[in-house]
This record gives structure tokens, sequence and C-alpha cells, in this order.
């Protein structure tokens, strides 16, 4: 039996010290970007609150509102890739600093706007600047922090999200009622600075991407490396099905969800937002529970495939059964964002199969798809309710008057796609959590 020197004591002492000390930094600097995510989604569905406002300001009817949260949309998803190849290349820190100072610029010029057109754009600067929030969180997650433990923090990371999205609902109403919508925003602005800030000291620069190899993405054709992506088929799969787990949240949640639930159940705009913002309450559950659950058990797929079945039972059921009481439209609300919660186990699947070196640009492509399906669906609901439901009629200040069963018939298009998403589920290869 040997033993061991005083020297290599101390080595080994001072070598978990040191890989303490990263596990720490790697926490804190998850902690403070995943803030940045939190104060994104407060600006997300800021416009699903202010339906009214916007639609009486700018004078617009229902498909020119969808664009308040298509353009942010559009803008976050196609810019997912570049992102992505940013972060790889040159780190969090700097990438998410510009994207908070893009953040608080859109912010100023969407309050300060004097014609749609002027807010179309500050939209999409607010798209823009959000884009790299979820991919550097789970950047951080994917590269510094215990596999193990990966699903459950990123449902953490959304679920700091959704948090935001619960503090723009009731509150954001109330400080409408308040300060005016614009005013109302502009505070928002404060909850920026407060996370530029905390990046600012708890991310190191440029210290995180150097605790691993970094990815020589010189050596490789950009397209190519793209291609490699793509022509993976789990990554395609689970790519895909992120759409169709996404999309009934990102309509809902996001932006049609209060409009529809004031017209159907005649309540108030703030009441509306409430029992809306249930979705987020079921997410924030199962962003969290499922991850956790899937990886105790190691049946990431099976939790998958029940979940694609639970949201189009739900969400069918939400729209077919006429009289609904209050407090079954919000469980059914906060159900259908449970099995939404599931969205996260896709992020985990495809850094299970991303190519070595190229987590970044993998996380940046799924979310593109994910994200544009969304933006494409809430641009399909207004365009259906305007174009083809629209039966004419005006309210006294000149806004388009749509009734429920508008709003219902434009809905059911999402039954498309969630029927798409359980059929793909079937192709799901088997689990392999920790490959």
């Amino acid at each position: 039996m040997t033993s061991l020197s005083y020297s290599d004591i101390a080595s080994n002492s001072a070598s978990h010290t040191t890989s303490r000390k990263k596990l720490l930094v790697g926490y804190f600097s998850w902690a403070a970007v995943s803030l940045f995510f939190f104060y994104q989604y407060i600006l997300r569905v800021a416009p699903g609150v202010m339906v009214n406002e916007l639609r009486t300001d700018f004078h617009i009817n229902a498909e020119q509102f969808s664009y308040f949260g298509a353009l942010y949309l559009y803008a976050y998803s196609l810019l997912q890739m570049p992102v992505g190849m940013v972060i790889d290349r040159i780190g969090v820190k700097r990438t998410v600093l510009f994207s908070i100072a893009i953040c608080l610029t859109g912010t100023f010029l969407m309050a300060t706007a004097t014609n749609p057109y002027f807010a179309y754009f500050s939209r999409f600067l607010l798209g823009a600047g959000s884009a790299c929030a979820f991919m550097s969180s789970l950047k951080i997650v994917a590269d510094y922090l215990p596999a193990g433990k990966r699903g459950f923090l990123m449902g953490a990371t959304l679920t700091l999200g959704i948090i935001g999205a619960l503090v723009a609902g009731k509150p954001l109403s109330i400080g409408m009622d308040i300060l005016g919508w614009r005013n109302a925003l502009l505070a928002t602005g404060g909850i920026g600075v407060i996370v530029f800030l905390l990046v600012l000291f708890m991310v190191p620069q440029c210290k995180l991407t150097a605790l691993i190899q970094k990815p020589n993405l010189e050596k490789k054709n950009l397209f190519l490396n793209i291609r490699e992506i793509i022509s993976n088929r789990p990554i395609l799969i689970y790519a895909t099905l992120a759409v169709g787990l996404y999309t009934p949240l990102s309509v809902m949640a996001d932006l049609w969800g209060v409009a529809y639930i004031m017209t159907k159940y005649n309540v108030c705009r703030t009441d509306a937002s409430e029992i809306s913002m249930m979705m987020y309450v079921g997410l924030c559950i199962g962003s969290l529970f499922l991850p956790w659950f899937s990886e105790k058990y190691n049946i990431l797929n099976q939790t998958l495939k029940v979940c694609s079945w639970g949201i189009l039972i739900t969400f069918v059921a939400i729209l077919t059964i006429p009289s609904l009481k209050i407090w079954q439209l919000s469980s059914l609300l906060l159900s259908l964002g449970i099995f939404c919660g599931a969205e996260m186990l896709c992020f985990t699947g495809v850094i299970i199969y991303a190519p070595q070196g190229k987590v970044g640009t993998t996380l940046g492509i799924t979310n593109t798809v994910n994200m544009l399906g969304g933006a494409i669906a809430q641009q399909a609901i207004g365009f259906i309710i305007d174009r083809l439901l629209w039966s004419g009629s005006v309210g006294i200040n000149g806004n388009r008057l749509y009734t429920d069963s508008d709003y219902t018939l434009a809905l059911s298009f999402l039954i498309v796609v969630i029927i798409l998403c359980c059929y793909v589920a079937q192709y799901l290869p088997k689990d392999t959590m920790h490959k």
C-alpha cells in the first residue's frame, strides 16, 4: 500500500479548490444571464397586455397588431444561428451586454413611437436584442455545469423567464392604469439597467469560454457546419418537435390569449391577463419537474410523447368546450403550460447529439426553428381573423370587433400543428440522457 506525499495531497486539494471555484463561477454566471432572459420575457409579452391601447393609439386592426409579436419573434429567431456562432467565438459576457443595450434602446423607442411603423421597428430591435438570452444561459449550462443537472438547470432558466411573463401580466396592467402604457413600458427599462450591471460584474470577461477548448470554426466552412447539424436526424426531430410544444404557448400566452379570454368570457383586461398567465404558472412547474423527472428515470423521449398528446387534448378542450367556468379554464391553461414545459427536453436532446465544439450553433439552429414557428403562427392567427373571419363590424373607437367564434376558429389552426408534433414524436430515438 502506498501513501500520498504532502505535495500530492496539496496538489489534489488545490485542484479540488480550483474545480469548486470554476463551478461557482459557472453557477453565478448562469444566474446573471438567466436574469436577462427574465427581463426579455417582460418585453416579449407586453403587447398582449397592451392590446387595446396599442390598437387605439396606432389605429391598427388584428392583423397589424400581430406584427408586434411576429416581428419580435422574426428578429429573435433569424438571429439565433449568428448569435450562437458569436457566443462560441467571443463568449457570453460581451454578447449579453451588447444585447441588453439593444433591448434598452428598443424599449425607449417603443414607448416614444408616434406611428405604427416606428413601433414595429422597435419591436424588431427588442427581438434582436433578446436573441442571445436563452441560448447564452443554455451555453453556460451545457459547457460548465454537471451533466446530470443540465435538464433541471435549463428548466430553471425557463422558469425565470416565466416569472418575467407573470410580472408583465397583472402588475403591468395596473401600472398602465396608473401611468399609461408608455410610462409603464419605460419603467421596465429600470429592470434592464439592473440586469446589465449584474452581468457586468458577475460574468468574467472571456474566462468562461477559456475553461474549455474553443471550437475551431475557422477550419470549416460555415455552411458545412450548418449542414452537418441539420443533417443529424435526431437534432432535426427534436427541433421540429420543439415547434409543436412551444407554439401554443407563444400564440395564447404571448399575444392572443388576453383578447380571446376578454371576448369569450366577458372579463376585464386585468382579469383576462391574470387568467392567461396560468399558462406560465404551468410552464414554470413543467419546465422544472419534467426535466428532473426525465433525467432521474432516463425517460426523456417517453415524456415528450406523453406531453405532445397532453397538449393536443388540453388545447382542443379549451377551444371546444362551450361553457367553461373561470376556474375550469384556469385549470386547463395551467395543464397546457405544464405540458409545454416539455419543450426544454428538446434542447436537452439536441445537446446530447450536438457535434463537438458546436453546442452554441446547434442551440441556435434549434431555437431558430422554434421561434420562427411561433412567429409564423402568431401572424397566421391575425391574418385568419382579419381576412377570413371579420364580419365588418367596428367599435365606437374605430377598432374592428371580433367575436369569440372568430378567435376560436382562428386558434383552431394550431390543432394541425400539434397533431404534426404528435406524429413526429413517434420517430424519436431511444432514450439516452447521458450519451
